[in-house]
């Protein structure tokens, strides 16, 4: 196993990135890539390409049709912006290099160049998640979440051994109170990006942002995954369900915002990744029909309000709500 270590005094300390969307993974940078290539989701030209969102995702049209039958924004992003396609057939910007959340079927992507896979045992796993997740613990209220199952000194023992595991020459944990556990800072972690780029989609200046800081926002938004897939802990469903819930309703508001500055292709798929997430949700199909009659497309728009029809009626036996209903035939009047 590889040990999570420091370099001596006076060189440069390698940043640890911790990925959770998508599954446990973390990693150590070299060759001097000590710190991201931006800070607060903000980076110049060089590292987030240059323009602005323009450009169309196959001529501004869905690329492909989902197995429930909606339509999916195409592979190809808006211009500027490069995409690979994964294994699920999800496309994921290239060169996200200012933040840890990248693609998590690139694992070699989540950090900076040079970024090593560090193997980490399954109790270690889940010491970090759980303070990357939850915060600063001490060590008896961390044991007995993760080992509720036995005595407290059976936890403790177990939490003591995942800790001497972790740590070697150095951690990713730090215990500067006594007893009481944290990551280090030296940590960086893909939740914390993502929860950053909602933040500040939802904010009310999102509109008078930086253009790189939206199109980081963009990027992050788009390429977002479920939390730890197949963790079937309670605090892990707590927090999976609240960072989906704020991935969507940040991609609707992104959507709503691009829209607004009549920039339609990542508009729409910003909304059919939303829809992509929740097939089931309705403000998600709303955002994609709005991006349509903002661009005068009543066909496409009815299209995707008839489909969503008939999926919902097929899984729940109900109809979409009377405001969607409005919606679509205000626009047809």
């Amino acid at each position: 196993m590889v040990s999570i270590s420091y370099g001596a005094a006076g060189e440069e300390r390698p940043t640890l990135r911790l990925r959770l969307l998508g599954g446990f993974l973390l990693t150590r940078e070299s060759g001097g890539y000590g710190e991201p290539a931006c800070e607060g989701g903000e980076c110049g030209e060089s590292a987030c390409g240059g323009g602005d969102f323009r450009g169309s995702a196959v001529g501004g049209r869905v690329g492909a049709t989902g197995p429930d039958g909606i339509g999916r924004a195409a592979a190809t992003g808006p211009d500027g912006i490069g995409r690979t396609t994964g294994p699920d057939g999800h496309a994921c910007p290239d060169g996200l290099l200012h933040s840890s959340l990248a693609c998590p079927d690139d694992p070699g992507s989540l950090g900076a160049r040079g970024a090593e896979p560090l193997e980490v045992p399954a109790s270690g796993q889940q010491v970090l998640a759980r303070l990357a997740l939850c915060g600063a613990a001490n060590r008896s209220a961390l044991a007995g979440t993760l080992w509720p199952d036995v005595t407290e000194a059976r936890a403790r023992a177990s939490l003591r051994t995942a800790v001497w595991r972790l740590n070697g020459a150095g951690s990713a944990l730090t215990d500067a109170r006594d007893g009481v556990l944290s990551l280090s800072r030296r940590v960086r972690v893909d939740i914390q990006d993502l929860t950053a780029a909602a933040h500040h989609v939802l904010s009310g200046d999102a509109l008078s942002a930086a253009r790189e800081r939206m199109r980081a926002a963009y990027q992050v938004l788009l390429c977002g995954r479920e939390l730890l897939p197949g963790w079937q802990q309670d605090w892990v469903a707590f927090e999976r369900e609240r960072l989906h819930q704020l991935r969507l309703h940040a991609l609707e508001a992104l959507s709503a915002r691009l829209v607004a500055r009549r920039q339609y292709a990542p508009a729409l798929e910003a909304a059919l990744e939303s829809t992509r997430v929740d097939p089931l949700r309705e403000s998600a199909h709303r955002a994609v029909v709005s991006v349509h009659l903002a661009e005068h497309n009543l066909t496409e728009a009815v299209r995707q309000y008839e489909t969503f029809r008939e999926l919902l009626l097929r899984e729940l036996g109900v109809e979409p709500s009377g405001q969607f209903a409005t919606m679509l035939r205000h626009a047809l009047v």
